[in-house]
């Protein structure tokens, strides 16, 4: 009489050996995957974020369509949720329902979508936009070029419509960055047209979320701001690139590309840049929103690879194969085992 047959210990040796490897590989991949959250902090994350990409509007200094995919694509990557805003109405539906807190990445360059309830009222539109920051805590993150130049709407003003400096100069004095406009003296100036160099800070982050920035950037609208007068609601945080000031300076002050202006309860992040493709622009400012949503970031010695869709797709391939070679074996196992006979 038989203790164990060869078909049960087969069968034993088999369920026991592959609940050992989906354990391993589990617990291998599970911990990968909670050390890249822990590492980015974003399992909770606090804020919305729109891309703002409509169709009724046009661009400058950008492809859009390539800035709003590469936005989204990293955003992905870094465990965070972008939502896109495809149409003018929607742009017009969240302007008037006024969220506290989201982030607007504005992926047509120069050109800022105006809604279509403004008409062609660019003006009313601005300082709304801007009272949107100051009290509602939006953050506007705008990267190419000389931001709010042009608004666009093709059923209003037009896909692209310049509003020029005394534009700009309505947003950024709504803020309290005055500018453009007669009788109050600048605080700020963005006509730079020279290179910058990237800072520390801007190195720390690229390098906490496995990317790696451009030493220099073409900083063509690069601000410079007169940080010791500003109103007591504005306030520069950090900035990721610095023009150096043996090549041009405004009134002494520095001129300074992807900067973060505190502005009131919102936040306005001036890129100035110019030279690099919509691909390059909307990683940066998805790496721009991590760094905003976490900026702790910056402690990290050095981050491990992102998690993007592909590598995600190889590890669950790698499981597959680990799992098929432990039934393989076991399989052949059987095959070749005796049975045991009782003594």
């Amino acid at each position: 009489m038989e203790r164990y047959t060869s078909g049960k210990f087969s069968k034993r040796r088999m369920r026991n050996l592959l609940v050992l490897v989906l354990v391993i590989i589990f617990l291998t991949l599970g911990t990968g995957l909670s050390e890249a959250l822990a590492i980015y902090n974003f399992s909770a994350q606090e804020r919305k974020i729109y891309v703002l990409c409509v169709a009724e509007a046009g661009e400058s200094w950008v492809n859009k369509n390539d800035m709003r995919d590469a936005a989204i694509t990293f955003l992905s990557a870094l465990g965070l949720k972008g939502e896109v805003i495809e149409t003018a109405d929607e742009w017009d539906a969240l302007v008037r329902e006024a969220p506290e807190g989201v982030i607007v990445i504005n992926c047509h360059g120069e050109v800022v979508p105006i809604p279509t309830s403004y008409g062609t009222d660019y003006q009313s539109f601005y300082r709304d936009l801007a009272s949107l920051i100051k009290d509602k805590g939006w953050i506007f993150i705008q990267i190419p070029g000389f931001g709010f130049f042009f608004v666009g709407n093709s059923k209003t003003v037009g896909s692209k419509y310049k509003v020029a400096d005394s534009g700009v100069g309505v947003f950024l004095s709504a803020l309290g960055l005055s500018y453009h406009q007669e009788g109050v003296p600048d605080l700020v100036n963005p006509w730079c047209n020279q290179e910058a160099i990237i800072t520390d800070l801007a190195k720390n982050v690229s390098r906490a979320v496995g990317l790696r920035l451009p030493e220099m950037v073409k900083a063509s609208r690069a601000l410079a701001i007169a940080t010791d007068q500003l109103p007591e609601h504005v306030k520069v945080l950090w900035y990721w690139y610095k023009v150096p000031e043996d090549k041009k300076i405004w009134q002494g002050y520095p001129y300074l590309a992807i900067v973060g202006v505190k502005v009131g309860k919102g936040m306005l992040v001036w890129g100035g840049l110019g030279g690099l493709s919509g691909s390059d622009y909307g990683t940066m400012a998805a790496v721009i929103t991590a760094y905003i949503l976490n900026p702790d970031l910056t402690t990290r010695a050095g981050g491990l690879p992102l998690l993007r869709k592909r590598q995600l797709f190889i590890y669950s391939l790698v499981a597959v194969g680990a799992i098929f070679v432990a039934y393989l074996i076991v399989l052949l196992y059987r095959r070749s085992a005796p049975p045991i006979e009782s003594a």
